[in-house]
């Protein structure tokens, strides 16, 4: 893999920190790391707080203002640090011996805090809604080399990783993700009556709540339960379908499942018919359906990759998932979210949940297979269940 600037950017701050850390030594930057770390976790905690009690709803404006308080908790915390580091800093340069130690340990401990600092950066900027960002990252050769081989950050930086980003998709994966495949061809047309059935079957999910209102897609699994996604109906209330017709009807969710990323709602005037499943593999083509931007109905050409078992974070960013799910060529946006990934004859091959920020075009669909367990849970279901607080 090719050294890019990002590499260099790296190898450059490595170098800084060397400089820095001798100078500073062990203890001080040890305490100063600890403090801005601690800041920054609680900066994540207090950041949702905040944005929902200022009643913020356009995501750009939630993730300035999330970071905008990373920041100013962290820099707070560096200072703390360095109020209680300092002063073991100068009584070590009191004594030679000692204070040449931690003057190496500060070079050796700031190197390791900034290449961690480095890949937990790249994990979290790699899934800025940029092409050109999050691809220049996906490329670099530090940041692949790191990610290979340091652990999955836990669940409370993962969720600092979430507010940075700030996307309204879920991460399917919680390291950076797999390098592109050779694509499959895409279908010439998806007009067929298979995937206009589909489309007239294909429900706008509306929830309030998370700042605003919250839109998604579903279909129906059974004669009165819809599937979508558990993201669009966390921390909302009222929730109800609409066909493309316009037809609105109010819904209850009796599954919620936040590690899947599936929800089952209870619709009971549904009167629409299920969907069939069917099995898909490399170049299944099909069409990708659903409400984008809450807006109106669309279908995308669609075309399966492959398969992977994606080692992912559940809908809060917390606990470590893994999921089934299909890797698709198809142009979807926040909106699409539960929305079915269909064969030409109309046939359900996956769900739609995520996609990618690198790779332009290409989805993630959580497949039949994956899904199956929460649907047969859910049968008989006509109570509500708790969705739990907004999703990151």
């Amino acid at each position: 893999m090719p050294f890019t600037i990002i590499d260099l950017f790296i190898a450059i701050a490595v170098i800084v920190a060397i400089s820095s850390g001798f100078r500073r030594g062990f203890w001080l930057s040890l305490a100063q790391y600890v403090g801005l770390v601690v800041g920054v976790v609680v900066g994540a905690a207090l950041a949702p707080v905040v944005m929902d009690a200022l009643n913020l709803g356009n995501p750009t404006a939630r993730s300035l203002v999330a970071v905008m308080i990373l920041i100013v908790l962290g820099t707070i915390g560096s200072s703390v640090g360095y109020w209680v580091g300092e002063p073991i800093r100068l009584r070590l340069i009191a004594h030679p011996q000692s204070g040449r130690i931690d003057s190496l340990g500060g070079a050796i401990f700031s190197t390791v805090a900034v290449l961690s600092v480095s890949w937990f950066l790249g994990l979290s900027l790699a899934r800025v809604p940029s092409p050109q960002v999050s691809s220049a990252i996906q490329r670099s050769a530090v940041l692949r080399t790191l990610d290979a081989i340091a652990p999955r950050p836990p669940g409370f930086l993962a969720r600092v990783a979430a507010i940075i980003a700030g996307v309204n998709f879920p991460a399917a994966f919680s390291g950076l993700e797999p390098a592109a495949p050779s694509p499959q061809p895409l279908p010439n047309s998806i007009n067929t009556p298979g995937v206009q059935a589909a489309e007239a079957a294909t429900l706008k999910i509306q929830g309030f709540g998370c700042g605003g209102i919250v839109f998604g897609s579903g279909f129906p699994v059974g004669p009165t339960m819809v599937l979508t996604n558990a993201h669009v109906v966390a921390g909302t209330q009222g929730t109800t379908v609409r066909n493309n017709a316009g037809r609105s009807l109010s819904a209850r969710v009796v599954l919620f499942d936040p590690g899947r990323d599936v929800a089952i709602l209870y619709v009971p005037r549904l009167a629409v018919a299920p969907l069939n499943e069917a099995g898909a593999g490399p170049g299944t083509q099909g069409a990708a359906i659903g409400y984008p931007g809450g807006g109106s109905e669309t279908a995308q050409p669609a075309v399966v990759n492959y398969e992977v078992q994606a080692k992912g974070r559940d809908i809060y960013g917390e606990n470590l998932v893994v999921r089934s799910i299909w890797v698709t060529q198809a142009k979807v946006q926040p909106g699409n979210s539960g929305g079915p990934l269909v064969d030409l004859n109309g046939n359900v091959l996956g769900v739609i949940f995520a996609a990618s920020t690198s790779q332009s075009g290409q989805a993630y669909a959580l497949t039949d297979d994956e899904v199956q367990p929460d649907i047969d849970q859910a049968q008989g279901r006509t109570q509500p269940v708790p969705v739990g607080p907004c999703a990151m």
